[in-house]
């Protein structure tokens, strides 16, 4: 007897990815403390199931091969995922993991394989092992890969993740076009089950949908940056923000001044911070990029990766002062990224002032080298950039209306409410 089932990626599918600051990356969960499911998913595999379909998990997991976790360890991992699925009433029948990688540095699992997606090694395998009938089947993941490798067995395919033009140029130009779109596995879900029960339109298996993958899309992709939001929340570290606050009244105390730096958004960020440092806190705060003659003098003069650095150092930088850094990267000298924060942490780790932070993916250098730095948490690696960016200006205005900060109140929260009439 053949049975239906639904393949499901893992990261970005079931769960969120972590970000791991030994490593430098946002990734895979590598230890099982990492691993947090994504909003629904759980349910969703439990709505699969009373549908009549096998649950199985199919995923690349090269961080093996890369050496960023164990065998075993990942196996832990996947016992907090079938833990957490199974208390929230979902169910997952079994999990194919590839450990290979073609660059890998560990030898055993560095190899070019048949079972690493776009493969369907993984695919063929449960097939034969639990009967499966391919071409009544659906695969549900967040990569391109993952639609070619369903493509190619012969499921339909969901895809689930941001609607990001590049994604949808190259699943067209690689023959990989999604039988339907969806923000979450749960939507997937609906999809599936519309299609089962004869509502809407039931794929073709061929992938043929409108010319653009993401059309009439934008009201599905606000509720899921809520979403993201509300999510990023609930990560947020409030006792990174909390020593923030104490190193800032402490800089306060001895008089000390505030430097904040940023580039891009982070500059605006910086310069907005600075204001609000300085009207609400009270405190002698200063930003590079408020002073464009000067900026522009030394990035034409010196060069852009110094230009921060020396003005610092024009400054008169020392240990009673703090560097302020908002950046989504956080600075990375081998990838060349935000150079010019780098080189001006460098000089103030050299002149010993206290280094601070609000960052994003990893955190890059900042985290490395700060004193105290508040990571905004990823749940969508397509969306790092507006969420760093909007929590940036959540945190500093957390700070500067904290108790042990705030000297000066705020127009509105001084202005009575008008009588209603």
């Amino acid at each position: 007897m053949t049975q239906r089932a639904v393949f499901l990626d893992r990261d970005g599918v079931i769960n969120a990815y972590a970000c791991d600051r030994e490593f430098g990356t946002i990734d895979s969960p590598a230890r099982p403390e990492e691993f947090v499911l994504l909003p629904g998913a759980a349910e969703a595999t439990a709505r699969l199931k009373r549908e009549g379909f096998l649950i199985i998990v199919v995923s690349n997991q090269p961080g093996i091969a890369k050496g960023r976790f164990t065998p075993a360890l990942l196996e832990s991992v996947t016992e907090r995922m079938k833990g957490l699925v199974g208390e929230a009433g979902g169910v997952l029948d079994a999990v194919y993991y590839c450990p290979h990688h073609p660059e890998g540095s560990v030898e055993a699992y560095r190899q070019q394989c048949e079972c690493r997606k776009p493969g369907q090694g993984l695919f063929l395998q449960a097939a034969s092992e639990w009967g499966i009938d391919l071409s009544h089947s659906y695969t549900v993941g967040d990569g391109v890969v993952d639609i070619v490798a369903g493509r190619a067995v012969g499921t339909r395919t969901i895809y689930v993740g941001p609607r990001k033009c590049y994604l949808c140029s190259e699943l067209t130009s690689r023959d990989a076009r999604p039988d339907g779109v969806a923000a979450s596995l749960e939507e997937a879900t609906d999809l599936i089950c519309n299609w089962e029960k004869g509502r809407g339109v039931r794929p073709k298996g061929n992938g043929e949908v409108a010319s653009c993958l993401y059309e009439n899309g934008s009201d599905e992709y606000a509720s899921r940056y809520v979403q993201e939001a509300i999510e990023i929340l609930k990560q947020l570290d409030p006792r990174a923000v909390e020593r923030i606050a104490e190193l800032l009244a402490s800089l306060r105390s001895r008089g000390g001044r505030l430097f904040c730096l940023g580039v891009g958004g982070g500059a605006g960020h910086a310069s907005h911070a600075v204001c609000d440092f300085r009207k609400i806190a009270g405190l002698e705060a200063y930003a590079p990029s408020d002073n464009v003659s000067e900026l522009t003098a030394r990035v034409n003069d010196d060069g852009w990766d110094t230009a921060y650095a020396n003005w610092l150092r024009g400054s008169r930088l020392g240990a009673n002062d703090m560097v302020f850094i908002f950046s989504v990267g956080g600075g990375d000298a081998k990838k060349n990224i935000s150079a010019n924060l780098v080189r001006a942490l460098d000089y103030a780790r050299e002149a010993g002032a206290t280094i601070c932070g609000i960052v994003g993916r990893d955190g890059g250098y900042t985290a490395q080298v700060a004193h105290a730095c508040v990571l905004v948490p990823v749940v969508n690696p397509a969306t790092v950039t507006p969420h760093t960016e909007s929590f940036q200006a959540l945190v500093w205005h957390l700070l500067v209306s904290h108790p042990k900060l705030k000297q000066a109140e705020m127009k509105w929260e001084s202005v009575e409410p008008a009588a209603k009439t």
